[in-house]
């Protein structure tokens, strides 16, 4: 992927190459370790992990459909630091482009897409299979791109300013209003020992993750005024 590149090419990758994205993800992130994490902002195109701040659980996905509520592809939170189903990839909302290295701000509404699986973090009406709290799953339907609007997280900074790396952040489901939470809740098998994932309507501290692991592609510098061409306001 080209780093200029819009977030209108990005949802046409197919799973297998999403897959090799994740591969290579733990490689890459390597190059980053030597910069200081209060330094690194999250941008359009990072793939990262997300890390629940109470129970250090990482959000996490995987081939593996829920039994009950919408059978969609399930959504856990999952102890072991180093599985790459734990990596999404940061987009913009739903019909919207976000450009490479573009820095999401508090209130910025985001996607966020499972690297290995291409399958988007989802949420809707049903409920969630060990609390009753509304589900989280994994979905790539619902329209010919292969998402829609309840793809949308509005990320919340209690500070406000950019999204900071191991910065505390929560996300809003926009079509439903809740929260993305977890809680010491886990599953059998075939999943056993994983955490349930859900939304719930109250701003809680289970509300809490941070970005950690993963790629953070740098800032986009904005371009100064004498730079620009005749075309780049159109």
């Amino acid at each position: 992927l080209h780093p200029a590149a819009p977030d209108r090419f990005l949802p046409t990758l197919s799973p297998m190459t999403m897959g090799m994205v994740g591969m290579l993800v733990p490689f890459l992130a390597l190059l980053f370790m030597g910069a200081e994490a209060s330094e690194v902002i999250v941008t359009c195109g990072s793939s990262v992990k997300l890390q629940h701040d109470r129970t250090k659980y990482r959000l996490h996905s995987h081939e593996v459909q829920y039994g009950s509520g919408s059978g969609q592809q399930s959504v856990t939170g999952y102890k072991d630091g180093d599985d790459s189903n734990d990596y999404w990839l940061v987009h913009g909302a739903f019909r919207t482009n976000c450009t490479q290295g573009t820095p999401i701000e508090s209130g910025t509404v985001v996607r966020l897409r499972h690297v290995n699986t291409g399958k988007w973090l989802h949420s809707h009406l049903h409920r969630s299979p060990i609390s009753g709290n509304l589900e989280v799953s994994a979905y790539d339907g619902g329209t010919v791109e292969g998402s829609d609007s309840g793809d949308n997280w509005e990320v919340n900074l209690d500070a406000g300013g950019k999204w900071k790396r191991d910065q505390r952040v929560r996300f809003k489901h926009v079509d439903t209003q809740h929260w993305l939470h977890s809680h010491d809740k886990r599953f059998g098998r075939p999943i056993a020992g994983q955490q349930e994932i859900c939304a719930v309507q109250k701003k809680t501290n289970d509300a809490l993750w941070f970005a950690g692991e993963g790629v953070y592609f740098p800032e986009r510098e904005k371009p100064s005024a004498y730079l620009k061409t005749p075309h780049e306001d159109l």
